[in-house]
């Protein structure tokens, strides 16, 4: 069985409305960067959760691509000509969902304010 590793991905963008947000354009943008960094074969990348409003993904990709797709992801510095960022949130080798990361932050803060 092969082993995996997720990421937690936010895409901040200098203009949030000049650009169209999908999963596949997303995964483009990462796919391209790993090849412009590494010159490798598009590798298996998965995208397990996608929300255009929070700008942020989910996905999921071979261990043994953990370090190139943490380098590519943290040079990535365009996304459809519009300078951005991408912020890695979090990485797990078990399964992340950024909606309930989201509640446990929230319940943290509203229990901390008691």
């Amino acid at each position: 069985m092969a082993n995996h590793y997720y990421f937690d991905i936010k895409l901040k963008l200098r203009d949030p409305d000049a650009v169209v947000l999908t999963p596949a354009l997303f995964r483009s943008c990462v796919l391209d960067a790993l090849d412009s960094f590494f010159c490798e074969e598009k590798p298996t990348l998965e995208i397990v959760k996608f929300s255009a409003q929070q700008h942020r993904v989910v996905f999921r990709v071979p261990e043994e691509l953990h370090d190139m797709t943490r380098i590519s992801i943290e040079h990535i510095s365009h996304y459809q000509q519009i300078p951005c960022h991408f912020e890695i949130l979090e990485t797990s080798k078990s399964s992340l969902d950024f909606e309930k990361s989201i509640e446990k932050t929230l319940s943290g803060l509203s229990s901390s304010e008691d």
